[in-house]
């Protein structure tokens, strides 16, 4: 029997159109979706849970509400994709494969939806960044071992950063593989604030988690005066 996999989405205010298309994770074989709905009542998480997911309450900041449906999953491996993002086809199965090679976690190289010339150059960056630091963001798709995710402490109470900083944990406790195969994820923010200012804020964010900067006040940087998944996404990229 192939191990189980739990795929867990985090969503907050996206629209169910945006987010059923994850629903396919729910008919498959050997795998369970679980929705941890920061909004307590959102129309996509009730979306997904008619199709058949898993609808978990969230509570706190990003990081808290992934850790609580981390908590509450059956698998032996988990996969954490955002509601907006779009993994391969075949994810599963590549994850089977990368973590049966003796792979302990990894992630997904990255697209934008409908990108221009500077989506591609950004996700171009953002790919050599994965690849040469190991250090993709959450939007990629992360997967894991659970015991790999529990040996690292799991996700952090954390409004952003929650990816780069569970990542760098799971670095230290086996390999950690960024596959070439794409997740197509929203480039929402690039084209609402525009693609420099995005950009800088992102590295500014990351820098300053870098330098040891709190959680609550690079928080603040990023989504303004509130922080936390009901203000976006909750992740730097």
């Amino acid at each position: 029997m192939e191990p189980m996999i739990s795929v867990i989405v985090p969503i907050k205010n996206e629209p169910p159109e945006a987010a059923l298309p994850l629903a396919r994770f729910a008919s498959s074989p050997d795998c369970e979706l679980l929705v941890v709905d920061a909004a307590g009542d959102s129309p996509a998480g009730r979306a997904l849970e008619s199709a058949g997911a898993r609808l978990i309450p969230g509570k706190g900041s990003r990081g808290a509400c992934l850790a609580a449906a981390a908590s509450q999953a059956s698998g032996e491996i988990l996969f954490f994709v955002h509601a907006d993002s779009r993994p391969p086809l075949d994810a599963l199965e590549l994850i089977r494969r990368t973590i049966h090679e003796g792979a302990r976690a990894g992630a997904f190289s990255i697209a934008y939806q409908e990108p221009d010339r500077r989506m591609r150059w950004i996700a171009a960056w953002a790919n050599l960044r994965s690849r040469l630091l190991r250090l993709p963001f959450g939007d990629q798709g992360i997967f894991c071992r659970r015991d790999a995710y529990e040996a690292a402490g799991g996700f952090r109470d954390m409004p952003v950063c929650d990816d780069v900083d569970l990542v760098r944990r799971l670095r230290g406790v086996g390999r950690f593989v960024v596959r070439p195969e794409i997740t197509t994820t929203s480039a929402r923010r690039y084209r609402q604030d525009g693609a420099l200012k995005q950009v800088i804020r992102v590295w500014a964010v990351l820098g300053g988690y870098f330098l040891g900067i709190s959680p609550q006040k690079l928080g603040r940087w990023y989504f303004g005066k509130t922080s936390g998944p009901g203000n976006d996404r909750g992740q730097v990229s």
